[in-house]
């Protein structure tokens, strides 16, 4: 089996474990090609929905896996039980819900050696509420698919925290720090939904406080981006 896209890029992240544990399956799908290619021994593949885990249960029969993997119905990690699941993804469902989730049974993920998190709006959140809660954002990486851009995101629990400024909550340190080939159109996806905050906020009568802290992280992501285009021309001239 092969992945592509946002399903590949989250495959990818997976580190070598015991028990993968798929919240919010798609199809199994991604345990499927972990217990392929021996990336886990064992995988759960759950859903709060009965449609999907029939899928993935048919999916899963299908390729003659049902002795590695095993669907389960339930919300979030509840259906996992305590230290069971050393690599947990979370993936193709908002920021607010992921936070939830992971709240809801936070010894679960507290235990488990990688959450890998694919959340599809509310990043910033996600992220903020991540670091404000012991969990450290180990990697961060961009995939891109029919045009859309995806964060896929891995952390841990230390239970310690790290003082970040909300411009690196917005946009991902990680991110800036790799700057991949995505980066530069992410980046001005981001600008472009600052831009429309920005204007609503301004032609409210009583200008919120949070219009101003907009405009500084919207001010320092253009002067990222014009360092960026620097750096491509002046490397091109070089070649």
């Amino acid at each position: 089996m092969e992945l592509k896209g946002r399903l590949g890029a989250i495959a990818k992240k997976i580190p070598q474990c015991s028990t993968l544990a798929d919240i919010g399956t798609d199809h199994a799908y991604i345990p499927l090609l972990a217990v392929q290619n021996s990336i886990c021994m064992k995988a759960v593949a759950a859903d709060v929905k009965i449609g999907p885990i029939e899928i993935a249960a048919r999916n899963i029969k299908r390729l003659g896996y049902e002795k590695q993997i095993e669907t389960r119905l339930g919300y979030g990690l509840e259906p996992l039980k305590e230290n069971e699941a050393d690599v947990i993804v979370i993936a193709g469902m908002g920021g607010i819900l992921i936070q939830e989730i992971i709240a809801k049974s936070i010894v679960k993920a507290q235990t488990a050696k990688v959450l890998i998190l694919q959340p599809m709006n509310m990043v910033e959140t996600l992220r903020k509420w991540l670091n404000e809660n012991g969990f450290e954002i180990i990697d961060e990486t961009l995939a891109d698919e029919s045009k859309k851009i995806y964060n896929i995101i891995s952390v841990k629990w230390t239970g310690e925290t790290i003082e970040l400024e909300d411009f690196y909550h917005y946009i991902g340190y990680n991110l800036v720090k790799r700057k991949d080939a995505v980066f530069k159109r992410y980046a001005m996806n981001k600008i472009n939904l600052l831009n429309k905050k920005i204007v609503g906020m301004q032609k409210a009568i009583d200008q919120p406080e949070e219009l101003k802290k907009l405009i500084e992280i919207k001010n320092r992501l253009e002067a990222l981006l014009n360092e960026l285009s620097f750096l491509t021309m002046a490397s091109s001239k070089q070649q």
